[in-house]
């Protein structure tokens, strides 16, 4: 009875290391989902450190705006337009794999110091990723329909005279495709 409880434990290991490799080599479920159309999107504040009106928790409602730069399927790179609270971004993502995009860029907050203010007084250089997370057909080709993705800023520059400790912030979001 003992020999025969170790045979089906040792089998039933076996199968779950080739379910597990299967998996693995199956891929991702949309490799050739086009990112084009405008997002509604959730987000929730997952670091907020020194940053004036955020906290850690805080949701977040945005619409961002992905603009592929090919005729078809997955594009190498794909135009960005995010909204953030009364201002928007505009920045380029990079196909990083299957379903997956990545890019950088910055934007300026205003600052004081001394009785003055900077407009352009606080840099914040961030980083954001999307995946793909829903996919349908559409013709010969596959559109997304869900995203997630991260806003990950890690530091802020300082650009006026003044000393002054600048904090950083994260979030997380997920949303669909808006209807139009």
């Amino acid at each position: 009875m003992r020999r025969a409880l170790v045979a089906v434990a040792g089998i039933a290991g076996t199968m779950l290391v080739l379910a597990a490799g299967a998996g693995a080599a199956a891929g991702p479920p949309f490799p050739d989902a086009r990112l084009q159309g405008t997002f509604q999107l959730a987000g929730r504040v997952t670091a907020a450190h020194a940053v004036r009106g955020e906290h850690v928790g805080q949701t977040l409602a945005r619409l961002w705006s992905f603009s592929s730069t090919c005729p078809s399927g997955q594009c190498a790179q794909v135009a960005l337009v995010r909204s953030r609270g009364a201002a928007s971004d505009a920045l380029t993502l990079t196909r990083t794999g299957p379903g997956r995009y990545s890019g950088s860029g910055s934007f300026f907050l205003p600052l004081s110091c001394a009785g003055r203010v900077y407009a352009q007084g606080e840099k914040v250089p961030f980083t954001i990723s999307v995946r793909i997370t829903l996919a349908v057909p559409f013709g010969a080709q596959s559109v997304a329909t869900r995203v997630s993705a991260t806003y990950v800023n890690r530091r802020r520059i300082n650009r006026t005279p003044c000393v002054a400790a600048l904090g950083h912030d994260a979030a997380s979001y997920h949303g669909h495709l808006a209807p139009t």
